[in-house]
Protein backbone atom coordinates (compact mmCIF):
# COMPACT_ATOMS: atom_id res chain seq x y z
CA UNK A 1 0.00 0.00 0.00
CA UNK A 2 2.79 2.83 0.64
CA UNK A 3 4.08 2.22 -2.90
CA UNK A 4 0.32 2.68 -4.09
CA UNK A 5 0.28 5.75 -2.20
CA UNK A 6 3.56 7.07 -3.47
CA UNK A 7 2.70 6.87 -6.91
CA UNK A 8 -0.69 8.29 -6.34
CA UNK A 9 1.27 11.00 -4.78
CA UNK A 10 3.63 11.47 -7.65
CA UNK A 11 0.78 11.48 -10.02
CA UNK A 12 -0.92 13.89 -8.80
CA UNK A 13 2.72 16.01 -8.38
CA UNK A 14 2.89 15.69 -11.96
CA UNK A 15 -0.30 16.77 -12.95
CA UNK A 16 -0.09 20.34 -10.65
CA UNK A 17 3.46 20.78 -12.05
CA UNK A 18 1.48 20.60 -15.58
CA UNK A 19 -1.30 23.02 -14.33
CA UNK A 20 1.21 25.41 -13.30
CA UNK A 21 2.96 25.05 -16.33
CA UNK A 22 0.20 25.07 -18.78
CA UNK A 23 -1.53 28.57 -16.62
CA UNK A 24 2.04 30.12 -16.66
CA UNK A 25 2.02 29.51 -20.66
CA UNK A 26 -1.31 30.83 -21.38
CA UNK A 27 -0.63 33.54 -18.87
CA UNK A 28 2.45 34.70 -20.86
CA UNK A 29 1.01 34.15 -24.34
CA UNK A 30 -2.26 36.72 -22.73
CA UNK A 31 0.25 39.23 -22.13
CA UNK A 32 2.38 38.82 -25.02
CA UNK A 33 -0.79 39.37 -27.07
CA UNK A 34 -2.63 42.50 -24.97
CA UNK A 35 0.97 43.99 -25.65
CA UNK A 36 1.39 43.27 -29.15
CA UNK A 37 -2.15 45.04 -29.42
CA UNK A 38 -0.97 48.10 -27.73
CA UNK A 39 1.74 48.00 -30.01
CA UNK A 40 -0.36 47.79 -32.92
CA UNK A 41 -2.82 50.66 -32.00
CA UNK A 42 -0.09 52.87 -30.96
CA UNK A 43 1.80 52.23 -34.64
CA UNK A 44 -1.46 53.30 -36.18
CA UNK A 45 -2.09 55.71 -34.79
CA UNK A 46 1.45 56.64 -35.48
CA UNK A 47 0.73 56.02 -39.32
CA UNK A 48 -2.31 57.78 -39.28
CA UNK A 49 -0.55 61.19 -38.03
CA UNK A 50 2.10 60.62 -40.24
CA UNK A 51 -0.39 59.99 -43.21
CA UNK A 52 -1.81 63.37 -42.51
CA UNK A 53 1.14 65.04 -42.02
CA UNK A 54 2.52 63.52 -45.97
CA UNK A 55 -0.75 64.74 -47.12
CA UNK A 56 -0.47 68.54 -45.74
CA UNK A 57 3.13 68.45 -46.95
CA UNK A 58 2.31 67.37 -50.50
CA UNK A 59 -0.28 70.36 -50.04
CA UNK A 60 2.18 73.03 -49.11
CA UNK A 61 4.66 71.94 -51.91
CA UNK A 62 2.06 72.26 -54.50
CA UNK A 63 1.43 75.48 -53.07
CA UNK A 64 4.99 76.55 -53.53
CA UNK A 65 5.84 75.03 -57.11
CA UNK A 66 2.22 77.06 -58.15
CA UNK A 67 4.53 80.41 -56.52
CA UNK A 68 7.22 79.52 -58.35
CA UNK A 69 6.10 79.32 -61.89
CA UNK A 70 3.99 81.90 -61.16
CA UNK A 71 4.99 85.49 -62.37
CA UNK A 72 5.22 86.96 -58.94
CA UNK A 73 8.07 84.23 -57.18
CA UNK A 74 11.04 87.46 -56.63
CA UNK A 75 8.22 88.55 -54.67
CA UNK A 76 7.79 85.36 -52.47
CA UNK A 77 11.49 84.31 -52.46
CA UNK A 78 12.42 87.72 -51.47
CA UNK A 79 9.61 87.76 -48.44
CA UNK A 80 10.91 84.27 -47.48
CA UNK A 81 14.41 85.64 -47.10
CA UNK A 82 13.29 88.78 -45.60
CA UNK A 83 11.42 86.12 -42.73
CA UNK A 84 14.83 84.54 -42.36
CA UNK A 85 16.58 87.81 -41.50
CA UNK A 86 18.23 88.74 -44.94
CA UNK A 87 18.78 92.04 -46.56
CA UNK A 88 19.35 93.96 -49.39
CA UNK A 89 22.24 95.64 -50.23
CA UNK A 90 22.64 99.06 -49.05
CA UNK A 91 19.37 98.59 -46.51
CA UNK A 92 19.70 99.58 -42.88
CA UNK A 93 17.50 97.57 -40.75
CA UNK A 94 16.49 98.95 -37.76
CA UNK A 95 14.95 97.17 -34.86
CA UNK A 96 12.52 98.01 -32.00
CA UNK A 97 14.09 97.19 -28.69
CA UNK A 98 11.04 97.79 -26.51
Amino acid sequence: MNNITKIVKSKSFIKLVIAILFIGLVSYCAFTLVSNYSDISRLKAQAAELSTQYDNQLKDNEKIKAILNSDNKDEYIEQKAREKGYVKDGEIVFYDID
